[in-house]
């Protein structure tokens, strides 16, 4: 007994660490690809309209304020060849670094200025003579003092004007980054949280289904130890004993077979199937279970082959727990249709029946982790992880399925009829 608990216990801690690990690290990877899509698109919308507004400042320099300060400062040339908006940002880098090593050549001892001078001559000269005549005459010579300020306040605003597009977008470009970092960090802790919410719905559930039996269990075998149970009725504390360990066992199994199937050394084992002889298999397996439950199950499946690349292990697992579902959960006199059906380029596999429908709240979270509420699971015998371990078993398959109800199920012919079906779509593209 003390071994039971003791398991209970280990099982339910290993579940949570696997489930915060696997959850924490699917989170991370899916922002992650969020991000980078977001900030490549704001990238790109960015630097065109820098690119846009760009190109209409340099025209407006090349072609309006260039003319104009050529016209205003040197007459005697007429064509603004020489003197464009790269030889504008040019010019002030080079005047701008005159002055910056003109006071350096200031402020140093006398002794360290020779390199400094030469450095400083150097780049006044290039400075006159990156604006030259045709014949290579330094234009500024015709200036005096003056008008060389006020030509260099000019070119100055000028090269603003050019470098402002670029800046502005590094602004924007940061501070749409920075949000949605920020955006990034809120949602993790609310998924944290939310996390935290279901992992504690969960412990509930686990610790819910095991207790049930491992009670009975003790308190039977307390009776049983104690001669409190009458000779005629050993037998039966015998049975229920066995019943619920059965049940223990069942639970365990599912519950390892669902971490099993999410962790990284488990892979599908697929090889050439015929999936019509497949769901005719699971469908015979199942007849005599339904038949005992007062249910009856009707097949209509084509006999012709329908091949594909499967694990015939896994997949006859989907299929067989979705029957068995359908049994469990529905009343007697209820029927279960099961069908198989080719559309061009896809293949469904339907599995009806025409018990109750589920309700719209139940049937949003159905393939989570112990969906299902108390009372359905105590009086059906159900465990909450059929259908989770059916979910990830299909995608892994890189197939979908998804539950149908009336009245979206009469856009289904065969299925027409029933109240309810899962459905398992397989695409044979690719």
């Amino acid at each position: 007994m003390r071994t039971l608990q003791r398991t209970s216990r280990r099982l339910e801690d290993w579940v949570i660490v696997w489930r915060l690990r696997k959850a924490w690290r699917r989170n991370v990877v899916e922002q992650e690809k969020k991000l980078q899509f977001f900030l490549i698109k704001k990238f790109i919308i960015t630097l065109l309209a820098v690119s846009l507004v760009e190109y209409v400042i340099l025209w407006c320099v090349n072609h309006l304020i260039i003319p104009w300060v050529l016209h205003e400062f040197f007459p005697e040339y007429n064509s603004p060849e020489f003197f464009n908006g790269t030889t504008v940002v040019l010019l002030v880098f080079l005047v701008i670094a005159a002055f910056i090593v003109g006071f350096i050549e200031i402020i140093i001892p006398e002794q360290l200025r020779r390199p400094i001078s030469l450095l400083s001559g150097m780049l006044q000269r290039t400075s006159a003579n990156t604006i030259t005549s045709a014949g290579g005459e330094d234009i500024f010579s015709t200036l005096n003092g003056v008008q060389r300020f006020i030509l260099f306040v000019i070119l100055l605003g000028v090269f603003l004007l050019i470098v402002t597009p670029y800046v502005l977008g590094a602004i924007y470009y940061t501070r749409i980054t920075v949000k949605e970092f920020e955006k990034i960090a809120e949602a993790r802790v609310a998924a944290r949280k939310d996390f935290e919410r279901k992992r504690n719905l969960m412990l509930s559930d686990i610790a819910h289904d095991l207790r049930t039996p491992i009670t009975t269990v003790a308190g039977y075998s307390k009776a049983l130890s104690d001669g409190m149970v009458a000779e005629d009725r050993k037998q039966e504390y015998l049975d229920a004993i066995q019943a619920k360990s059965v049940r223990m066992n069942d639970l365990i199994g599912l519950l390892f077979d669902y971490v099993k199937l999410d962790s990284e050394g488990f892979s599908l084992n697929k090889q050439e199937i015929d999936i019509c002889e497949l769901v005719r298999e699971c469908g015979a397996m199942q007849y005599s279970d339904a038949e005992e439950a007062g249910m009856e199950i009707v097949a209509d499946i084509p006999e012709d082959r329908m091949i594909l690349s499967a694990d015939k292990i896994q997949l006859s697992r989907v299929i067989t727990n979705l029957i068995t579902n359908a049994v469990k959960h529905n009343n007697r006199g209820d029927q279960i249709g099961l069908f198989v059906e080719q559309q061009d380029d896809r293949i469904l596999i339907m599995v009806a029946d025409t018990g109750r429908r589920i309700p719209d709240e139940k049937a949003e979270h159905l393939f989570d982790p112990f969906a299902m509420g108390d009372e359905s699971r105590n009086s059906k015998g159900g465990s909450g992880l059929g259908l989770s371990i059916a979910k990830k078993i299909v995608e892994m398959h890189g197939y979908t399925i998804k539950l149908i109800q009336q009245p979206d199920i009469m856009r289904y012919k065969p299925a027409s009829k029933y109240v309810k079906m899962f459905l398992i779509t397989i695409s044979l593209e690719g």
